[in-house]
């Protein structure tokens, strides 16, 4: 199977960083990336100069302790393409978000869009680029939007939206209507919910894929 990736990454203070992924192939090769993916996000989330020297890339001008989603990206998408064969890349959304702002400043590169779901809206994170690794000399795009109250950001892999039964896939709209009929549940209650009518949705059937769903509550 392919391999879903996540990681939560504390930035000091009221930020915290926050990656979602997935990583092309099977077996020890995706595993070997996804080790790969982890570390690489955490040495330029962190590293600033130091980072990058330690993955072998060259430092930029004015480098600092924490990269910027976008910057990140680029940064491993360099180091993937230069260091992987060309079959190889990933998924990957990397998010930082600002408690005290309420502030979510993001980057996707190729992942499924995340959502950000209040109780009249729904706010898809796609802006970015393609995945990393494959392409060479890729910019990736950077956006921050602005939280409310109780808002819940919502991260997923294609195991929660492609399960089929005879009826098709059970899809995003599905998840979506799932997450907002139990809206005011703690959010480790919303998950259960959720992974069961994914389950009850294809039934007896074998789970086809890895299953991640991240669920975050701006406070």
């Amino acid at each position: 199977m392919s391999g879903d990736y996540y990681d939560f990454l504390p930035l000091g203070g009221e930020k915290l960083g926050i990656a979602v992924g997935d990583i092309s192939g099977k077996g020890i090769s995706a595993a070997l990336l996804m080790a790969t993916v982890h570390s690489a996000v955490r040495v330029y989330e962190f590293g600033g100069v130091n980072g990058q020297r330690a993955l072998g890339a060259p430092p930029i001008a004015h480098a600092h302790a924490i990269q910027s989603p976008g910057e990140v990206l680029r940064l491993l998408n360099r180091h993937l393409y230069n260091s992987t064969p060309e079959e190889k890349y990933a998924t990957l959304f990397l998010s930082m978000y600002d408690g005290e702002s309420r502030t979510l400043t993001y980057s996707n590169g190729g992942h499924l869009p995340p959502m950000l779901v209040s109780r009249d809206r729904v706010r898809r994170l796609d802006h970015g680029g393609t995945v990393v690794g494959l392409l060479d000399k890729m910019q990736y795009e950077e956006k921050s939007v602005a939280m409310d109250p109780g808002d819940i950001f919502v991260a997923f892999s294609d195991g929660i939206t492609e399960p089929e039964n005879e009826f098709g896939e059970y899809g995003e709209h599905r998840l979506l209507e799932s997450i907002r009929e139990n809206f005011d549940l703690p959010l480790g209650r919303i998950s259960e919910l959720v992974l069961a009518a994914v389950q009850d949705w294809i039934g007896a059937a074998e789970q086809p894929d890895d299953v991640t769903l991240v669920l975050a509550r701006a406070r």
